[in-house]
């Protein structure tokens, strides 16, 4: 029995203006990891030494790769005189096997790394 190919992973990005920044939606995980890197690399270089926000609201997997990209963008924009800003859903939890990243359990929000402001 053949098992059908799993559906195609989607991430879409879209840039904001008020705050500077980027909405992600959809899936991060192993197939994404590399149009995440490229929309934050150009988070970074569009913004640098100014405070700007990433959407994860509409993000439905989080995986914990895709969150080190999101913390060494930070990283980044704190070099350059800048910060970063987390918008999370409630109960988005990074997924160290690419399983789905919401919580079933209760209202909270991303537990953020050391250093990452939710917000």
């Amino acid at each position: 029995m053949l098992t059908p190919p799993s559906s195609p992973a989607v991430l879409r990005a879209r840039w904001t203006v008020r705050p500077p920044g980027l909405r992600l939606s959809g899936a991060v995980e192993p197939r994404t990891h590399q149009v995440l890197e490229r929309y934050l690399g150009e988070l970074a270089r569009r913004f640098p030494g100014r405070g700007v926000r990433v959407d994860l609201t509409a993000v439905t997997v989080l995986d914990l790769a895709g969150a080190a990209l999101v913390v060494a963008t930070r990283d980044r924009l704190r070099h350059l005189g800048g910060d970063l800003r987390l918008l999370t859903a409630p109960g988005l939890l990074p997924s160290a096997l690419g399983r789905p990243g919401r919580s079933g359990a209760g209202r909270s929000a991303l537990p953020v790394p050391r250093g990452l402001r939710a917000g």
